[in-house]
């Protein structure tokens, strides 16, 4: 058999040094999977506080959890991350920061704005 000697025999996904452009697209992919499976518990409680005046109360404790407000802060930086990168995505689809110098500035200023929007919303909910 003829092997490759310039083939890697064990990646290090860690060691690995992936571009911004990289981060933001994984991390859209994530925050989408993220949003879509918190679905279900965001319906159940819409429909738990609508139910009653108990219900609602039920639903004001439930978020009032420490544990859970931290989970709602992971949804809201799922959210604003797709949010924002989405507008990214959507530029580059009308040939928008195409280059690979404006591609990699367009990505540090969505990490940009998903820190800063994500701490406002931290400011208020914690």
């Amino acid at each position: 058999m003829n092997y490759n000697k310039k083939r890697p025999v064990f990646l290090d996904i860690l060691k690995i040094d992936m571009p911004a452009m990289a981060i933001l697209s994984i991390g859209h992919r994530i925050s989408g999977v993220l949003l879509f499976l918190s679905i279900p518990f965001f319906l159940y409680l819409f429909d738990l506080s609508l139910s009653n005046q108990d219900g609602f109360n039920q639903v004001k404790s439930i978020l009032s959890h420490g544990v859970v407000k931290y989970a709602v802060v992971m949804l809201f930086w799922g959210f604003i991350h797709h949010f924002f990168a989405g507008i990214r995505f959507l530029l580059i689809d009308i040939q928008i920061g195409m280059d690979k110098n404006s591609a990699s500035k367009g990505a540090w200023f969505v990490h940009i704005c998903e820190i800063i929007a994500l701490l406002i919303v931290v400011w208020f909910i914690l």
